[in-house]
């Protein structure tokens, strides 16, 4: 079951959903406590924008 999951479109909809919290976490470091972490900003970034391409393309295989 989980195996079915996670080749399903919802898997990257999960995926981008806290990968897009993990931004925020960082946003709110940077803010409250002048944490700037720069790298894994650009990471979480990156994977938010590659997971909600993923599930905007998602084509089920017939």
């Amino acid at each position: 079951m989980i195996r079915r999951f996670m080749k399903s479109k919802w898997w990257h909809l999960t995926a981008a959903i806290t990968s897009l919290a993990t931004v925020g976490y960082v946003a709110y470091m940077a803010y409250a406590f002048r944490v700037l972490m720069v790298w894994f900003l650009l990471a979480s970034v990156f994977m938010t924008v590659y997971e909600f391409w993923k599930f905007a393309s998602f084509k089920k295989d017939v």
